[in-house]
């Protein structure tokens, strides 16, 4: 995700709704300076849907590593017995 308009925090405020509307069309982020530094970035909603997405399928892609790592790890065998009994406990109710 390539940020490719950079503005100033006084100019964002002077005119938002042309950067909003920029920001739809776009889709790219916005990076807001203050005292010509790096103050924030302003997304998308959809970009920041996806970004949300990324961040929770690496998490699970980490976590999944872990497991591998310290030998958390079942068959599957041991997977669908666990399920068949899971299911079989359900029809009981």
């Amino acid at each position: 995700m390539a940020v490719e308009q950079v503005t100033s925090l006084t100019d964002f405020r002077s005119d938002p709704d042309y950067y909003f509307e920029e920001l739809s069309k776009n889709k790219r982020p916005l990076l807001l300076t203050r005292q010509n530094k790096s103050s924030a970035v302003l997304l998308d909603t959809g970009q920041y849907q996806a970004l949300l997405e990324q961040l929770a399928f690496m998490k699970s892609v980490a976590d999944g590593l872990e497991d591998v790592h310290h030998k958390r790890l079942f068959s599957m065998d041991e997977v669908f017995d666990s399920v068949d009994r899971i299911i079989a406990e359900a029809e009981k109710r």
